[in-house]
């Protein structure tokens, strides 16, 4: 991963960092302040989410039999806890007796924990980066996370040492790159957008005043978005010199998706996790978001539409989610 594009954002702001510990400070930053609205944020993948794990997990089982039922399994990146929450939803969870939970992120593993109290598993939190771990696990699971890896090929590798040889790796809810422009996705995404411009919209007296007057008069009324806190805590710490928007934030952690910012970075190929991955054997991929939003969020008829093309296993969603065999 070239850091190249981070280098115009790197002389607006001041900042005085390397492109590499740049992004790493901001991704830290970002999370820990984004670990307090998080779950509220994204109540739309625990409905969608949970289904695509549902399905990895029954063609894990209609794959192979698995026996051991001490199974430990190795949260990456785990947020709040909701991937685990969610894996422990499915028949898999008779068999994990161990979690470890691994975030950069001291806020986000604060909520983590408060999940895996729930859980009646023995677990471990881990503030670190993977690098950092030196055990071996038998189940991974990566929800949400490798857009935000600048080095895929070192991570996938990292991936590849701590998980032991007959183990799975689930990884979830990345950026579909073989298929985020193709023409049959842009003319479905199209079509949807049409669809929610036609609804009727309710119209507020805050939507009349201009967004940056609006951001100001909060920031007078002390009533701050986790956006304004991020910048406050970058500029105290010197990371930054000159705020930045939200968009210029995301492009920074969210380093493989296309963004205003970034035209360039356009998701996770399969073709390339498949060069990455070749002591891995592929049992599934799937896809979703086939209108450019995860099923929650779509009118009902088209959330019928969705769940058709996602029984029908058509590879040409927004996101996709892969469960792999290590050789």
């Amino acid at each position: 991963m070239s850091f190249e594009s981070l280098l115009p954002l790197l002389q607006k702001t001041g900042s005085t960092l390397s492109a590499e510990k740049f992004q790493e400070r901001i991704n830290i930053v970002f999370h820990d302040f984004e670990a307090f609205h998080y779950d509220a944020m994204h109540t739309d993948m625990w409905g969608s989410l949970q289904q695509q794990i549902n399905l990895l997990v029954t063609d894990l089982f209609d794959h192979c039999t698995i026996e051991n039922k001490a199974l430990s399994l190795l949260d990456i990146g785990c947020g709040t806890g909701l991937s685990s929450q969610i894996l422990l939803n499915t028949k898999l969870e008779h068999y994990i007796n161990q979690i470890t939970l691994l975030d950069t992120s001291p806020n986000m593993l604060k909520y983590a924990e408060e999940k895996a109290k729930t859980w009646g598993k023995k677990y471990t939190m881990i503030n670190a980066y993977l690098d950092d771990v030196n055990e071996k696990f038998d189940v991974i699971i990566i929800s949400s996370v490798l857009h935000h890896i600048p080095d895929l090929e070192v991570f996938l590798k990292q991936v590849n040492n701590v998980l032991n040889s007959g183990g799975f790796l689930i990884h979830i809810q990345d950026p579909n790159g073989d298929y985020i422009n193709s023409e049959e996705y842009l003319i479905r995404k199209n079509e949807y957008e049409k669809v929610l411009e036609s609804l009727p919209k309710k119209k507020k007296i805050i939507d009349f005043i201009p967004k940056t007057l609006l951001k100001s008069i909060k920031r007078l009324l002390n009533r701050k978005d986790y956006i304004d806190l991020i910048n406050d805590q970058l500029l105290v710490e010197k990371t930054i010199n000159k705020r930045m928007t939200a968009d210029e934030i995301w492009s920074v952690t969210d380093i493989h998706v296309e963004t205003k910012k970034d035209t360039i970075n356009k998701g996770i190929s399969l073709r390339f996790l498949k060069l990455q991955l070749q002591n891995f054997e592929l049992i599934k991929m799937r896809s979703y978001g086939f209108y450019g939003f995860l099923k929650s969020d779509l009118v009902e008829n088209y959330q019928e539409k969705e769940a058709r093309l996602i029984d029908e296993n058509h590879v040409n969603g927004r996101n996709i989610s892969c469960l792999w065999m290590k050789k």
